[in-house]
């Protein structure tokens, strides 16, 4: 029999025919059975899982800025010069200030406060000069107490000249948030 010898649509319509009479419900798409095949090998094989990322490890600050060798003090003069004799160390530790309640609230939304202060040798702050002169009247003293209280819980990293530790005097800005 040669029933689908015939090119053209005449062989294609008797075998779709013959398929319908036998009562062949579904029938499977050739590539269909293929990608089912592959959907089922997939499901079955475990999936790759991928490595965690590691974070990269934070910077850690330096503990200690050498610098080459300069000439010692001069007489009178405790400390070198931060930014313009040694380079300017790094913070390490900052400290909230406090702002007394009677400060706040005013028409003042911010300060900005100026101290020249002096890091001794183990990176802590040892002397704070206020630059400028202090007012007298509320809330000032007590802004200024505030800021002093928590810059010498600031700490530094330690200056190095000449194979030991020395004194920094560095200037130090503090911008106040009084909202």
């Amino acid at each position: 029999m040669r029933l689908f010898a015939g090119r053209g649509w005449p062989g294609l319509a008797l075998a779709a025919a013959i398929i319908v009479s036998l009562g062949v419900s579904a029938i499977e798409p050739v590539e269909a059975a293929p990608l089912a095949a592959r959907k089922t090998a997939a499901k079955k094989a475990p999936a790759k899982k991928k490595p965690a990322r590691k974070k990269p490890a934070p910077k850690k600050k330096p503990k200690k800025v050498i610098v080459p060798d300069l000439p010692p003090l001069p007489p009178g003069r405790t400390c070198y010069r931060a930014g313009t004799e040694v380079p300017e160390p790094p913070l390490l530790k900052t400290a909230e200030i406090k702002v007394p309640a009677t400060a706040r609230g005013g028409a003042l939304k911010s300060v900005l406060l100026v101290y020249e202060v002096t890091i001794d040798k183990s990176g802590r702050i040892s002397e704070v000069r206020s630059l400028g002169e202090r007012a007298k009247e509320p809330p000032w003293p007590q802004l200024h107490e505030a800021a002093i209280e928590a810059l010498k819980q600031y700490r530094y990293a330690k200056t190095i000249v000449r194979r030991t530790a020395t004194p920094v005097c560095l200037m130090v800005t503090l911008n106040v948030d009084l909202r």
